[in-house]
């Protein structure tokens, strides 16, 4: 009778404490997003004695705040005057200072007694609105407000040089390079949708990414939602391409952190490898502001990290391995890698036996993938950098692709070599970075695997058809939003050099997969003169109807049959994966009533269509 006495006190004492948190929690309506019109905010407490306080610059309201008596109508009057673009953030050399910054307007609001105590949780709404001057040009709003100091504090602010900055390294390392929990500030973050429907909580704020994306001006971010901030996730379906809609943590990757000032060479990247047999990491264009100021085109995206395994391929988060750049367990032990890594040394894979025993331990279609798509690509910061792979203790090992801001740019870039690296280091290559692939395709069966996987992606996921749709949709997002991204951050310095730069990720996409085919043969040392027979059955055909190939070949290979009218004008090309010996293969093309030239390598034949 004495426990449940007690058990009575605790929920009766835990539901007085939610209402009296209900009764001092101030609502501010209408909620906060993106508007074409202003209009008046109301402040509200259920709890009439309490006085209501309020800032506009970002900063949780306290004593001295202001206090509420009336609607506030929004204007320019209620834009903050902090200014903190102003505040030195990155190396001197390296910062930028506009004239002026796009500001929208920040409420936020607590409940306080007579004596000025604050006695409920701060309310944070955020504004954006059109006719004063706040257009985010359709994108969709993420907005982190906080107090200055853990930003900006010279001993203790996460996004300044501060204290630890030594100008005298190369990497110019201060405040915003150091990891961890004890580098996290707590700040409220709003994300609304085009339609303003979205999350708004307290949540962990850190830095993100490599030295030149913590130090630059524009940096990356990387949000955590913890229990102890209120609530254990994100919880919205924020990107169209997965289903999921509970995030751990998100990163915000800055535009600035591309290879270009094109700015979308990690968004295209990852959008490209999405079908494949690989983790990507779902990511969408953001424009971020910063207590109430604009910092500028971000992409929110998924953080490839246990959580992010948790949710995709349902294992327990606490349960795996994440190694990261062939070495370092980013999550659990790299013991099991380690034993496959220097064992994999000493194998001789081009031994079926040996292989078998290796194909166990990897997921061979994963992997195949994984080189394809960083091959294809043209990676200019891997192998030796942006490599994560994980498994489930005793498990395969899997990949994943991230991070393809110095993809999609140097089609002329020599892949393989880059990937069969066996010297000690050279950016971004090294011996220890390329073990798996020179390993593998020590192996014939895996080697015919890589190379009718390539033949299959080449006439899919790679092709310019696939990959043109995807260039323009991210270029049509974003049009409209690069002239503030240039005047906030003079990257790209103006319209026509993003423009210029996009040009050459087009140009890349639209060559690309015939050089990838070139630089494939080369390196594999296939040749036009494996193919000593061509012709096709029916020949005469008619119109409309199947038209196969017969090809013999003396060796595996990946070759182009070209159409020719009798003007010598190409009509049709196929890439075709050939297995040595006869190869029976459908033309896919819906050839008019004509004559025709077909060549493929050194021969070439006549065929006619009725």
């Amino acid at each position: 009778m004495y426990k449940q006495h007690l058990l009575f006190l605790a929920i009766a004492l835990l539901l007085s404490g939610v209402i009296s948190a209900q009764n001092s929690e101030v609502q501010i309506s209408p909620k906060g997003g993106v508007y074409a019109d202003a209009f008046p905010v109301t402040l509200t407490c259920a709890n009439g004695s309490h006085q209501i306080r309020y800032t506009l610059n970002g900063a949780t309201p306290d004593g001295h705040s202001t206090i509420y008596s009336e609607p506030l109508m929004l204007s320019h009057s209620l834009k903050s005057r902090s200014d903190i673009y102003k505040i030195l953030i990155s190396p001197e050399d390296e910062f930028y200072l506009p004239d002026s910054v796009t500001k929208g307007i920040v409420i936020r609001a607590a409940a306080f007694d007579n004596a000025g105590k604050r006695i409920g949780p701060v309310s944070t709404q955020t504004y954006f609105v059109g006719s004063l001057g706040c257009d985010v040009h359709g994108l969709s709003v993420v907005s982190i407000c906080a107090d200055s100091l853990p930003l900006f504090a010279h001993d203790t602010g996460i996004l300044v040089p501060g204290d630890l900055y030594n100008p005298d390294s190369i990497d110019k390392p201060g405040n915003y390079s150091q990891h961890g929990r004890e580098w996290e500030r707590t700040v409220n973050v709003e994300y609304y949708d085009t339609d303003n429907d979205g999350f708004n909580q307290i949540a962990g704020l850190r830095t993100h990414g490599g030295t030149l994306t913590r130090r630059a001006q524009q940096k990356g971010l990387k949000i955590y939602a913890r229990e102890e901030y209120g609530k254990k996730n994100f919880k919205f379906k924020i990107f169209e391409e997965i289903e999921i809609e509970k995030f751990k943590r998100l990163i915000l990757r800055p535009f600035n952190n591309s290879c270009s000032p094109a700015g979308i060479h990690d968004w295209l990247a990852n959008h490209i490898a999405a079908p494949l047999n690989m983790g990507t990491t779902a990511s969408k264009p953001v424009t971020l502001f910063l207590n109430g100021e604009y910092w500028g085109i971000y992409f929110i995206e998924e953080k490839a990290d246990e959580r992010y395994l948790e949710s995709h391929y349902d294992v327990d988060h606490d349960n795996v391995n994440i190694v990261d750049n062939w070495s370092e367990a980013e999550e659990g032990s790299s013991d099991e890698f380690y034993s496959l890594y220097y064992a994999l040394m000493d194998a001789d894979l081009s031994d079926s036996v040996q292989y078998g025993h290796f194909s166990e331990k990897i997921d061979i279609p994963n992997i195949i993938d994984y080189y394809l798509f960083e091959l294809f690509s043209a990676n200019r910061d891997w192998p030796i950098n942006n490599v994560r792979c994980w498994q489930v203790p005793s498990g395969m090992w899997h990949w994943i692709f991230y991070d393809g801001d110095w993809c999609l740019s140097d089609e002329d870039f020599d892949v393989y070599e880059n990937a069969t690296f066996t010297g000690y280091m050279s950016w971004p290559t090294s011996e220890w970075s390329t073990l798996f692939f020179r390993k593998l395709i020590e192996n014939e069966s895996f080697t015919k695997q890589f190379l009718r996987r390539l033949e299959q992606l080449n006439s899919t996921s790679f092709d310019y058809k696939a990959t043109k749709p995807l260039f323009n949709q991210i270029q049509q997002q974003l049009n409209d939003e690069i002239p503030q991204q240039s005047q906030r951050f003079n990257n790209p310095q103006n319209m026509a050099e993003w423009k210029d730069y996009c040009y050459y990720i087009d140009h890349f996409l639209a060559r690309r997969e015939v050089q990838f085919r070139l630089q494939t043969r080369n390196f594999f040392h296939l040749n036009d003169d494996n193919v000593t027979n061509l012709a096709c059955f029916p020949n005469p055909a008619r119109a409309g109807e199947p038209i196969n190939l017969l090809v013999e070949s003396e060796s595996d290979d990946i070759m182009k049959v070209e159409v020719y009218d009798l003007n010598g004008n190409i009509v049709y090309i196929q890439h075709l994966f050939l297995q040595k010996g006869e190869n029976r293969i459908p033309l896919e093309m819906s050839g008019h009533k004509g004559v025709y030239i077909v060549k493929m390598g050194n021969e070439t034949f006549k065929m006619i269509v009725l």
